[in-house]
């Protein structure tokens, strides 16, 4: 991995961390909902950790490749989160919507750093 790769990754395993750390100290003040929440981010951020190990895999040495696929699976995956948070709003479950919320929230912080890093306008 070249530095923005290790930048990012290093942030996006950081984030990871940091839910993990929120949500044990959330459990331990019983506060089991705003725990789960927590648990829900990191898995995010878990996730875009696994898709950029995976666009460097298969980009090996191509940075401009490594971009456009993790760009791509940016757009894809929140997506279908927001397909299902508007399902959820539809019928009335604030609870499922929230959730989804909570997943685009992240995911919109992780196009950001990433653009940040890599320097993409947009």
């Amino acid at each position: 991995m070249n530095g923005k790769q290790c930048d990012m990754k290093g942030y996006l395993e950081e984030r990871v961390a940091q839910c993990a750390q929120v949500r044990r100290e959330l459990m331990a003040d019983n506060r089991g909902d705003e725990a789960n929440f927590q648990a829900i981010q990191g898995n995010v951020y878990g996730i875009f950790s696994t898709i950029l190990t995976v666009a460097v895999e298969q980009n090996h040495g191509n940075d401009q490749g490594v971009e456009d696929f993790f760009l791509k699976k940016l757009e894809e995956i929140p997506a279908q989160w927001e397909q299902a948070r508007e399902k959820a709003l539809v019928r009335g479950d604030d609870v499922a919507a929230h959730l989804e919320g909570l997943k685009l929230e992240a995911a919109q912080d992780v196009g950001h750093t990433f653009r940040e890093i890599w320097g993409v306008k947009g």
